[in-house]
């Protein structure tokens, strides 16, 4: 049979009451000194509501440059296809956006020397990129069919001259499809010696792994060049931290349920923040799910 869920969080209740069951205890919060509150939650609460807590501790931040650029077909991995002997195209047979495999036949052609009919054959397995035939059409030496094979590809990015400096080849790369997606890791493989005049940029290229397809041509992308790292005493993921009255915070397990602590930051990159003052190593802190403690918080500061 299923109860309404009493927690003190509106956010933690609506989570909880859709898991069902009997109702459990209601979590608590406690004034632990005149401006402090324990919020209480027990173990089944904290695993319904996906709460996670892990030490605090030494870690790497990186330096990174942010930039833009988009997925090109790698330039190694295309070919060009042009009829063997002057003719009239008799049978197109493949078109912009085909998979083809390699010797699959793309164009039936008409020799204007013998007449006679031959076929014109994909160099590579692939995907039609460009087609520039139709049937009926006279053919030279023109190119008809451009295929790339794009298990891999080239994510080209445009660097600021100023900025070229901090990039070299070698240097890790994360790439992003969309906001908010999960990085891709690649390396930088070239640096343009000098930059493009009507981009005012200079191009920076890494190649991906495309197996899976997921990288189109043509596709924009953000990247996070990578052009230094160092090692900081006490970091936290950028998951733990909260705001809470205007001062960057993160919420410490103790006495049996969580405090908010202020905490004076330093350098920050995308996954990890330096911990400057309020934390020391090896504390527990909330790593997962911190903003119902957050809400929680609040709803007990203004009571």
């Amino acid at each position: 049979m299923n109860h309404t869920l009493a927690l003190t969080s509106i956010a933690l209740a609506a989570l909880l009451s859709a898991c069902g069951g009997d109702a459990p205890p209601a979590a608590t919060a406690t004034p632990a000194a005149a401006t402090e509150l324990v919020i209480h939650l027990d173990e089944a609460h904290r695993r319904e509501a996906g709460v996670e807590v892990a030490p605090a501790g030494p870690q790497t931040i990186a330096d990174v440059l942010s930039v833009y650029g988009e997925i090109a077909p790698a330039a190694d991995h295309i070919r060009r296809v042009a009829a063997r002997y002057p003719g009239i195209a008799r049978k197109v047979t493949k078109n912009i956006g085909d998979r083809v495999a390699a010797g699959e036949t793309l164009l039936v052609v008409e020799s204007n020397d013998s007449l006679e009919p031959y076929r014109i054959t994909a160099p590579i397995g692939g995907r039609i990129l460009d087609r520039q035939v139709n049937d009926g059409e006279s053919l030279g030496d023109q190119t008809l069919f451009m295929i790339g094979d794009l298990s891999k590809v080239w994510a080209e990015l445009a660097v600021f001259p100023h900025d070229a400096g901090r990039v070299s080849v070698g240097q890790a790369v994360d790439l992003y499809a969309e906001r908010g997606s999960e990085a891709t890791r690649a390396r930088v493989d070239y640096v343009a010696p000098e930059s493009d005049p009507q981009r005012r940029s200079v191009r920076v290229r890494a190649t991906l792994d495309n197996a899976d397809g997921r990288w189109r041509p043509g596709q924009f992308v953000s990247a996070e060049l990578i052009t230094a790292e160092h090692a900081v005493a006490l970091a936290v993921p950028q998951s733990a931290l909260q705001e809470l009255e205007g001062r960057s915070s993160v919420f410490v397990e103790r006495d049996g349920g969580f405090v908010a602590r202020a905490v004076v930051l330093g350098a920050q990159d995308r996954h990890y923040a330096e911990v400057r003052e309020g934390l020391a190593a090896g504390e527990r802190v909330v790593v997962g799910n911190s903003f119902l403690l957050k809400s929680q918080w609040q709803a007990k500061s203004e009571e």
